[in-house]
C-alpha cells in the first residue's frame, strides 16, 4: 500500500503500545524490523492482536515466530480466555490460528450507524468530566459491573490510556449511585476509529438491569459523546451469538461494512450466557 496515503487517519498501534508495553513483541532480521504483535490485559480476558508482517515475509513462518510471546504474556497478566477477530474466509488465517488452540465461534459483524443528535440522553457521566481525585471510585464502579459479565474482566487500564493519550473516552450510564452500563469508545486519527468515526471498543448492561430500553439509552449516550466530538458514525462490533443487541442495532439504522469471526482459547464464549447486550471490537 502507500505509505504516504495508507490508513493515515488511524492508528492501531500507539494506544495498545502505550496501555501495557510488555504486550508489544516484534520480529527481525538482522537489525530490519520485519513484524510485530501486540495484546491487550482486560484482567481475565486477553486480546490478541493486531499482527503484522512484512510482505517480503510473507508464506515464511513469521506470524508463528510472533504470536506465542503475547499469548505466554497474557497469561502470566492473569488472562484465563483470550480472543481476537480475523477474517472469516480466510482458510489460511483460521488454519494457522488453531494450530495455537483458537476455534472460530459466532460471525461478527463490523456495524456502522450514522450519529443522530435529537436523541435524549439519560443520566450518564463521561470519565474525562470526572474529578482526578474521583476517578479510582468510578473505575471500581466499573469493575463491579464488568466482573458481573466475566468473572475477573478489567478494562481501566483501557479507560484510562484511551483518556490520557486521547484517542477515545467512556460513558457510564448510572441510576442514583450505581453504574448501570458502561461504553468505551475511541475515535479521532490518533484511535483505530479514523477521523470522523467513534469506535464501540466495549460496551455492557449490568445483567440483572438488562433490557432492550436500556441498551438503546447506552447507544443514545454513545451518539451523544460522537456529536460532542464532532464526530459523523459510529462503529460497533457485535457477535451473532447476541441476537438481541444485533437486531438492535439493524433496528437503530446501523448496517454491516464487513463480517468476520472471533477466534477463543478456550472454545467458549467470552461472557456470561445471561448477558444478552455486549459489544466488543477484539481487532
Amino acid at each position: 500500500m502507500p505509505l504516504d496515503t495508507f490508513w493515515m487517519d488511524r492508528d492501531f498501534i500507539t494506544g495498545r503500545w502505550m496501555t501495557d508495553t510488555s504486550l508489544a513483541f516484534g520480529a527481525w532480521i538482522g537489525d530490519r524490523l520485519v513484524g510485530s504483535s501486540l495484546g491487550a490485559n482486560w484482567g481475565s480476558l486477553g486480546v490478541f492482536g493486531p499482527i503484522s508482517t512484512h510482505p517480503d515475509t510473507w508464506n515464511r513462518g513469521t506470524a508463528s515466530y510472533l504470536i506465542p510471546p503475547v499469548l505466554e504474556r497474557l497469561k502470566v497478566l492473569g488472562a484465563r480466555h483470550i480472543a481476537f477477530f480475523t477474517f472469516a474466509d480466510s482458510t489460511k488465517h483460521i488454519g494457522l490460528y488453531q494450530k495455537f488452540g483458537f476455534w472460530p465461534r459466532f460471525l461478527t459483524a463490523i456495524m456502522i450507524g450514522r450519529v443522530k443528535v435529537n436523541k435524549t440522553v439519560p443520566q450518564s457521566t463521561r470519565y474525562s468530566a470526572i474529578a482526578d481525585a474521583d476517578r479510582a471510585h468510578w473505575l471500581e464502579a466499573c469493575r463491579s459491573l464488568t466482573a458481573e459479565v466475566r468473572a475477573g474482566l478489567d478494562l481501566s487500564a483501557e479507560i484510562r490510556t484511551a483518556h490520557s493519550h486521547g484517542h477515545g473516552d467512556t460513558v457510564f450510564l448510572t441510576e442514583g449511585s450505581r453504574v448501570e452500563a458502561v461504553v468505551l469508545c475511541e475515535f479521532g486519527p490518533k484511535s483505530p476509529a479514523g477521523a470522523g468515526s467513534c469506535l464501540i471498543r466495549f460496551a455492557a448492561l449490568r445483567p440483572d438491569s438488562e433490557n432492550e430500553v436500556r441498551f438503546g439509552q447506552l447507544l443514545s449516550a454513545c451518539e451523544k459523546l460522537a456529536a460532542d466530538e464532532g464526530l459523523k458514525q459510529v462503529v460497533a462490533c457485535v457477535s451473532a451469538s447476541r441476537p438481541k443487541a444485533f437486531r438492535h442495532l439493524v433496528s437503530m439504522g446501523y448496517r454491516a461494512q464487513r463480517n468476520g469471526v472471533t477466534m477463543h482459547d478456550p472454545n467458549e464464549d467470552a461472557y456470561n450466557q445471561a448477558s444478552s447486550y455486549i459489544l466488543n471490537d477484539l481487532r
